[in-house]
Formats: structure tokens, sequence, C-alpha cells
């Protein structure tokens, strides 16, 4: 078995996996390791929904995911579910305090060309005969490409592993190993891997891997659950959310957990619990909006998913009856400022870190992965990575 590679992408999901594809693609030899299976952790557990971010920071990351996107779908075997039609997002409106928050959303999607339309009543009772009486009106946008995200996320990886990259799941990282200042190759549970770069592209877990190197970053988990119905006839025309749910461009989320209020029961852990309710083409409705502060594997806040179910029922009574078949929740790395850490970390030479990327790294997966891998081969970026630096926030030793 070969123990040294190039490049070492420790994390299987669709930042790794594209990473390595992307690194593969143009000759580089990366070997990426997965301590689970691929898709195993929020890359297979989320909505699956592709939108404009709504900031140009992060557009050209979305587009150049969705252009990728659309070319694995056309050359791979597996189907991803993405078709060439958004579903269309309205946000509900059901108290007049909402319509700000609601037109500030909108406004940030018509910045990437996407249509908006503001409905009354009647048109949205119109465009959504279930929603229940009583709503004031909402926001049309018209985005929103549903997706497979384990398929995509396997898709990528198999199209990694014809272009050449190893891949080796169920193989747990405990270490990034250093020396004399820079990276020489990873320990884990099969034994030690050697490269010269390591790209610690491990999701939530990113944090605990760079804390092996002696380094803290800035990233914060945040638990989301989703709820998923048995197939029904159709209830929904378009995805539907409550407002406010999105966070906005420079949202980082919830707050970090201290010592001190979780001592005294007092912490800022509420749930943040919104409302999307998407009915995909199968007929299966999928049910979520909610993000609590996650500092553990096993999970936290089921209590959450009650909550979920008492507002989808609110906004469309029919889903009262309908039988729920799985329940189940992921973790989102949260930056700090809301927007991702794609680059070289500055004390640890040859350290290169992908991670929080949010509820968006479905989104900005593919972009992700070709401008880390121009990072890493020192090409010309496609994007200014800037904004993206790991070091923006002053990095400390853990």
């Amino acid at each position: 078995m070969d123990r040294s590679a190039e490049v070492i992408v420790v994390g299987g999901g669709i930042i790794g996996c594209s990473i390595a594809a992307e690194l593969a693609r143009s000759g580089t030899q990366v070997l990426l390791l997965e301590r689970y299976e691929i898709a195993s952790a929020a890359s297979g557990r989320n909505h699956g929904l592709i939108f404009y971010p709504q900031t140009e920071v992060t557009g050209p990351l979305y587009r150049a995911s969705h252009e990728m996107y659309r070319r694995l779908r056309d050359v791979t075997e597996i189907d991803l579910g993405l078709g060439d039609t958004p579903a269309g997002f309205i946000i509900l409106i059901s108290h007049e305090s909402e319509w700000d928050a609601a037109e500030t959303e909108a406004r940030a999607s018509a910045l990437g060309g996407v249509e908006i339309e503001r409905l009354d009543s009647a048109q949205l009772a119109e465009a959504e005969p279930n929603v229940a009486e009583g709503h004031l009106g909402g926001w049309f946008i018209g985005d929103g490409y549903v997706l497979d995200p384990a398929a995509l996320t396997l898709a990528t990886a198999l199209e990694a592993d014809a272009l050449g990259a190893a891949i080796k799941t169920h193989t747990d990282v405990k270490q990034i190993m250093t020396r004399k200042g820079r990276t020489s190759g990873v320990a884990t549970d099969k034994g030690i891997f050697e490269a010269d770069v390591v790209v610690d592209a491990a999701g939530p877990w990113a944090s605990k891997l760079a804390r092996s190197a002696g380094l803290d970053l800035a990233l914060q988990g945040a638990r989301g659950w989703l709820l998923l119905t048995q197939a029904v006839a159709p209830l929904a025309r378009h995805l539907l959310e409550s407002s406010g749910w999105h966070l906005m461009a420079g949202e980082p989320g919830p707050l970090a957990v201290t010592v001190g209020g979780f001592a005294a029961e007092d912490e800022p852990r509420a749930p943040d619990v919104g409302l999307l309710i998407q009915q995909n083409s199968t007929g299966h409705v999928l049910l979520g909006g909610s993000r609590i502060s996650s500092t553990r594997d096993d999970p936290e806040g089921f209590e959450v998913t009650r909550e979920i179910a008492r507002r989808a029922v609110g906004a469309i009574p029919a889903l009262s009856e309908v039988p729920l078949t799985a329940v189940w929740s992921g973790v989102r790395p949260m930056s700090s400022d809301g927007y991702p850490l794609i680059g070289w970390m500055p004390e640890i030479e040859g350290l290169f870190v992908a991670s929080g990327h949010g509820g968006q790294g479905m989104i900005l997966g593919g972009g992700t992965g070709r401008l880390s891998a121009q990072l890493i081969r020192g090409e010309d970026p496609f994007v200014d990575p800037t904004a993206f630096d790991p070091g923006r926030f002053g990095l400390k030793r853990a």
C-alpha cells in the first residue's frame, strides 16, 4: 500500500472530494482520507439546494460550482437529481414585522440577476393554494436548484478516483504531523501517511484537526435537523421558507459556547428555528430550519424537530396527517464572519484549510475545489481569495 502522496486531503464531504478531483485533474498525486464513508456527515444530510449566495464575495464560487455540477451530471452514471429549472422560493409572511427581512433577502438575491416579486395574499394563495389562510403574502425568489447532495458528493469522489486520486475511507486522521515548521503527513488509525501538503477539509471537525498541529481555527459547529415524510400528492409548488431564516452574507450564525455560560446554564444555545418546506419530485417532503451551537458528536437539540413540525403544519395544514419516515441532523462548520476559510495557514508551511462554509457547502463546494487546487499548485486563482484567508482572524496557538 502506498503511504505517501504529494497532497493529503482530510475529509470525504463535498469540499474534500471536490479538492481531490480538481487536484487529480491537474496531475497532482493526491490521497483523500475519510474517517467514515463518503458523504456520511453534513454533505449527505442537507436539503441539497443550490442558489445564489446573495453576495459577490462568494458569487464566483457559486457560479463555478453550479457549472461544475452540471458538467458532472452530464457525464456520470449516478442520478444527481439536478434539473435546469429552479424550484423558486417563496418567503411566507405571517406578520407585518416580517416584511423587512424578507425584502432584504429578496433584494440581495436580485443582485445576482435572480427574478423577485412581492406577492400579496391573493397572489400567494394562487401560487400556493395549500398554504394556510391568514398569511399576508410573501416574496417570490426565482432561484433554488434541487439536487441529491449525497449522490453529488459520491459522484465527485468517483470522478476523483477515475482521475487518479487514491481514496481511503474508514481511516481516522488523529494528527497532522509537522517537522521543523512544515507538514510532513498525518497519523491515522491505519498508520502514518506522508505528504508535503495536508488539506484540512474536515468540516466541523476541521478545528479539532488543526489543534493537533497546535492551531485554533475560528470555526463553530451548528447542528441542523431535518424531517422527511412519505411521498404524497403535491402540497408545495415552491420552496417555502420563513422570513429571516437564511443567514445573510457576513452573518456568523450561532454564538460560541463559553465555559461560564455552560456552567450557569445561561449559555446562548437556544436554537435558531425557522422553516423550510421542500417537496421533491418524488413527492417526499423535507422539513428543516434549525441551527444550534454544537460541541459534540452525539446529536443535541432534538427537541427542535417538534417545533419544525409545528411550524410546517401551521404553514400547510394538510401536512398534519402525512406520515414521517425519518428524522436526522448534520453539523455545519460556521466561521465567525460567515465566510469560508480557504487558504494556507501562515504558521505552518504546507497546511491548507478549506472549511467554514456553514450551510453553503453544496453551493460553494465545486468552486472551493477549483480555487483550492489552484492555490495549492501555485496557479493564478479564478477569484480573489483574500476574503477567505484563514489567517484573517489572527491565529491562536492551541
